[in-house]
Formats: C-alpha cells, structure tokens, sequence
C-alpha cells in the first residue's frame, strides 16, 4: 500500500513533523494499527538501526527517526487498546542504572521494543536498586534491561542483580545491558543473557527472548 511506503519513508527520514498526518491518513483508509506498525514503523526504524551499525546514518538520524515514530505511535497507541489489538509480545522493564542521569540511549531501546510490539516499563534514570524488583514484581516482564552510560555506574549493575537475585526473582527474567561502557565480556562475567550495542541489536535480542518462549 502506497501509505505504508510514505509512512516507512518518513521515518526513516525523521521526518516527524509529517508523519501524524500520514498516520492519520492510513486510519482513515482503514488499515489497522498494527499493521500501519509492524509493516512500515517497525521496519523503518530496523533499517535505520542497521543502516546506523554500519555507519551510514549517525546518532541525530537515529535520534529523529525515534521521534518520528513517538509521534506515530502516540496516535496508534489508544487505537490498539480500543480494537483489542493491545496485546504485547512481551514485556520489557528497563531503566538507567543508579548514579546515572543519560537516557537518550534508554529511550531509543524503547522506541525500538515499541516499535516490536513490547509493553515497556520505563523506570527512568538513576533506578534505585528495589526498584527494579518492585518492577519485575508488579509487571512480571520477560526481560529486564539496566542502561548505563558510564563506566563508574555501569559498575552498579551488579548490585542491581545481587538485589534481583536476593529477592528470589532472577530465574524468572532474561537479564540485558547497554551501553557506551558495557560489552560482551562484561556481560557475561555477570551472567546477563543480553548483551547490545545499539538499540537496534537490542529490539531484535528480545524477540528473540520471547519467541522462545
């Protein structure tokens, strides 16, 4: 459908100042929320996420087509919950490890689980340590993601984890990180499941957590 091609091409584009009336366009024509999502915002914002892994796009292009798609789904959002398509392929907790005030690599994550149809609980920045068990409690998420943009508070999440862990809750989440200072190593000396460098990796690591399932 040509609308979902503008719609894709839009975002893609970061073009956030058009893209509600195009959103609006497709609802009007009758094509369901979902599909506006899955089939033109989803892959547009995939595509961004690759095509900025490989270099060809940089963060502010990152940075708009996230927005972009905020816009979009500000519009969708209550439209799925009115035509019973609000049904999430996953939950997701996540939030900026304690000490640390950056969220810009957080939201992206978010945006990109969104995008893939996750319910996201955004625990903001600086997360006290219980908080993610109050989370992990209350939502019963499949995944929880610690976000840090420091070295210094990057080395908290273990403290997050030991929390976790005392509170008898760590066998039932599949653990991610990310991050300027997190690797692959680091991940796996903690025992955290999902290791991202971008948000783009991180939204396709969690479908595949759930399509486990």
């Amino acid at each position: 459908m040509a609308i979902l091609k503008d719609i894709y091409q839009t975002t893609t584009e970061g073009n956030h100042a058009a893209i509600k009336d195009l959103v609006k366009k497709a609802v009007d024509e009758g094509i369901a929320p979902q599909k506006i999502i899955t089939e033109a915002l989803s892959k547009a914002m995939v595509d961004v996420g690759d095509k900025f892994g490989t270099g060809e796009l940089y963060m502010p292009d990152m940075l708009l087509a996230a927005k972009t798609m905020k816009e979009a789904m500000g519009i969708l959002k209550p439209l799925l919950k009115e035509e019973g398509e609000g049904a999430a392929r996953g939950v997701l907790v996540i939030g900026t490890v304690k000490g640390d005030l950056h969220d810009i690599g957080k939201n992206l994550v978010i945006t990109m689980a969104e995008g893939q149809g996750f319910k996201v609980i955004d625990l903001g920045i600086d997360v006290d340590y219980p908080k993610f068990v109050e989370a992990i409690k209350a939502h019963n998420p499949d995944i929880v993601a610690f976000s840090g943009l420091l070295t210094t508070t990057l080395a908290n999440v273990p403290d997050h984890i030991k929390v976790i862990e005392e509170a008898g809750l760590r066998n039932k989440v599949v653990l991610a990180v990310g991050g300027a200072p997190a690797t692959r190593d680091f991940a796996d000396r903690h025992g955290i499941e999902i290791y991202a460098d971008d948000a783009s990796t991180a939204a396709k690591e969690f479908v595949k957590v759930v399509e486990k399932v």
